[in-house]
């Protein structure tokens, strides 16, 4: 092969060369462009939410859904302890639960010096005593409840003369976060020592109210606020600065006034502290004007909603 070829074969390799990597680049360049860039409103995200709220929370999601077309989040259903093993797992991007970190769950953030979770805080709701309404009792104190889910030998007849059976507390299980916030308000993280019944979820524990006169459920006020089938149980007790706040209605504005016991926060917790579409997911339930009203109508307090809540002694 002379000189020249040699020169011609040289320069065509050069050329088919860099044919191949301009044709690379621009299909890279292509690829990146055709996927989508996921923003506050747009792109795909799975949501795990408590199971005990989500019916509540659906129609929420749902003035989402019907404002931004290029998102779609699938909010799935789950226990309140199975989302947070997901999230501690980051096998979920974001969860909606109705309670804060349990001991063990703030535990694991310590010894691995971890932040908490970014967090958006969406509303307030309470954990409520529900009882038939011709159950004997209208009112009882946080001292006594205390008492009760802490001692083996306390008991409710012993308190109340009126009693002629000893109440059983119907429960959603251990996975639950109504059982979860019981621990955390009452007694301190450990097992309640109090006669139990732990059923499958929050209706199920209706169902057995319903049945039972000497029953009492445990739930949340989104559940139970204007039915009449129940009655809430009034709790006296002591703030924080040591005033006695005498029994009051179970009532949104009681709960936004500090005068009930038992305030629950509906929370968004996120995997990542960025503003991505589970971000923009549950900013949105939080802000839009909405779902402030849905939960308001509820009769839970929207986070962050400016009115004036007018309190009734004849609300129960």
């Amino acid at each position: 092969m002379n000189t020249q070829t040699k020169a011609y074969c040289s320069m065509r390799i050069t050329v088919v060369a860099c044919a191949v990597i301009i044709c690379v680049s621009c299909n890279q360049q292509h690829d990146k462009q055709s996927e989508p860039v996921e923003t506050a409103t747009t792109g795909e995200a799975t949501i795990l939410c408590d199971e005990s709220i989500i019916e509540r929370l659906k129609p929420a999601c749902a003035y989402f859904d019907s404002s931004y077309n290029e998102a779609h989040v699938q909010v799935l259903p789950v226990s309140a302890r199975e989302a947070m093993i997901q999230l501690f797992a980051a096998k979920a991007r974001g969860v909606i639960v109705s309670r804060p970190y349990l001991a063990d769950e703030d535990s694991i953030l310590r010894a691995n010096k971890l932040p908490p979770h970014a967090t958006i805080i969406i509303a307030t709701d309470a954990l409520v005593f529900y009882v038939q309404r011709d159950f004997p009792l209208d009112t009882i104190s946080l001292a006594q409840l205390k008492q009760i889910f802490t001692d083996k030998n306390a008991t409710l007849r012993s308190m109340f003369a009126q009693l002629k059976t000893e109440p059983v507390f119907v429960c959603p299980d251990a996975y639950s976060s109504e059982y979860g916030n019981l621990m955390l308000l009452l007694t301190k993280n450990t097992a309640p020592q109090a006669r139990m019944l732990l059923v499958k979820n929050a209706d199920s524990a209706r169902s057995i109210v319903a049945q039972n006169p000497y029953a009492i459920g445990i739930g949340y006020l989104w559940h139970h606020a204007g039915d009449k089938q129940f009655k809430l149980l009034k709790i006296g007790f002591h703030d924080s600065a040591g005033t006695y706040i005498s029994p009051k209605p179970v009532h949104q504005a009681y709960v936004v006034m500090g005068k009930y016991p038992f305030p629950i926060h509906i929370r968004g917790l996120l995997l990542e502290d960025r503003r991505n579409l589970p971000w923009g997911f549950m900013t949105f339930l939080r802000n839009d004007i909405r779902t402030k009203q849905y939960f308001l109508k509820s009769g839970i307090v929207p986070e962050g909603a400016r009115f004036e809540l007018v309190p009734t002694d004849d609300d129960e």
